[in-house]
């Protein structure tokens, strides 16, 4: 029997199948965590935002928003561990302000690690289906569905609710027809914000758990699908390449 393909080419990432990305996403994942010097992080993290760029198609626009949302949480984390990383060496001094060479360093690295397996997560979710994600992690890793399914419903959801949150944001832009003033207005903007997006979640969760109800969803043990994942070649040689790849790079 032929198997039908669920992979779009769209752009070059969302023509592999799902299982292939992710073995190449863990890969990443353990080089970031296993180096821990700034060089080798910032060379994987220039790599990782082109293959967002190129690979997944997203705008600079986007990516840049993305990164400054991450920014947002690495910056505080830089500083923390900068002063709280154990001094020893050379230090660079700024006024009253003392900090050693290895910890700023050590803080880079641990910044940098964040970066990369936030846009390497950000790339996997960008260029993958959720239900060609549940077929290929229930039919070929033969994991429970009910677990694959909640996977793929959080794969689904949060970009619907980025979404949101935008869309909130510039309605009450327009509403006020001015932007915020003082420090109590922009957090009311913010709380507005996320309110809106708490109610469109708890509306789509309500949503979905009628449909599964409707479905009779987990009432068996095994589930059928109408379409069957197959290995894309392209995806074979991605599991190859990285994992070799990783295995050279790992005493870097």
């Amino acid at each position: 029997m032929t198997v039908k393909k669920l992979y779009s080419a769209r752009v070059p990432l969302q023509a592999l199948d799902p299982l292939s990305k992710l073995v190449a996403l863990l890969c990443v994942a353990a080089l970031s965590m296993h180096w821990d010097k700034a060089a080798p992080l910032t060379a994987m993290l220039l790599f990782l935002v082109g293959t967002a760029r190129y690979g997944a198609g997203m705008p600079w626009g986007k990516l840049g928003r993305r990164m400054g949302y991450i920014a947002g949480f690495g910056v505080p984390l830089f500083a923390i561990t900068a002063l709280a990383a154990p001094s020893s060496g050379e230090a660079i001094s700024a006024g009253f302000l003392s900090i050693p060479v290895h910890s700023l360093s050590a803080a880079a690295a641990v910044c940098l690690r964040m970066f990369c397996l936030f846009i390497s997560s950000l790339i996997y979710i960008e260029t993958t289906d959720p239900k060609q994600f549940v077929v290929m992690m229930t039919t070929r890793l033969k994991l429970p569905y009910r677990f694959v399914f909640g996977v793929s419903v959080a794969l689904t959801f949060l970009p619907l609710l980025a979404e949101e949150g935008r869309v909130a944001a510039d309605a009450r832009k327009i509403r006020s027809a001015r932007a915020p003033g003082g420090l109590a207005e922009r957090l009311a903007q913010v709380r507005g914000r996320l309110l809106a997006v708490f109610a469109g979640a708890i509306r789509r969760i309500e949503q979905t758990a009628g449909a599964m109800d409707a479905k009779g969803f987990g009432a068996y043990p095994e589930r059928t699908f109408l379409r069957e994942a197959a290995l894309s070649r392209g995806g074979v040689w991605l599991m190859a390449f990285s994992v070799i790849f990783s295995a050279g790079l790992w005493f870097i």
